[in-house]
């Protein structure tokens, strides 16, 4: 039977193995409007990882609190500044980049 431990390490390997996957298909795929889609997913999944970050350090870990809200900051900007490109593919690109970066590291601040 499992423990809430092992159902914990279950839902936190499911949770990389989407962030992978999203962003295998983030940077893989070369159509726009799927690359669009997969952005939408790892802003929405980077948003959620500061979530959990912020849940499970609020109170005792004021770093990781703050760590949470700058990852949930930077995929809210990277979203405003893909919204706001209009088309520019470069800066899509640095959108792209940022919202990959606050999900993996909103990732290590849950796990971690």
């Amino acid at each position: 039977m499992f423990t809430s431990l092992d159902l914990l390490v279950v839902v936190f390997m499911a949770l990389a193995a989407v962030t992978l996957l999203s962003l295998s298909l983030l940077f893989l795929i070369r159509s726009k409007k799927v690359q669009r889609i997969c952005f939408y997913i790892v802003s929405a999944l980077g948003v959620y990882m500061a979530y959990v970050g912020i849940r499970i350090g609020f109170g005792m870990f004021p770093i990781q609190v703050s760590i949470g809200i700058a990852v949930a900051l930077a995929c809210i900007g990277a979203f405003v500044l893909e919204r706001v490109s209009k088309g520019n593919e470069k800066m899509f690109l640095i959108a792209r980049i940022i919202s990959a970066s606050a999900l993996v590291l909103g990732l290590f601040n849950a796990v971690l």
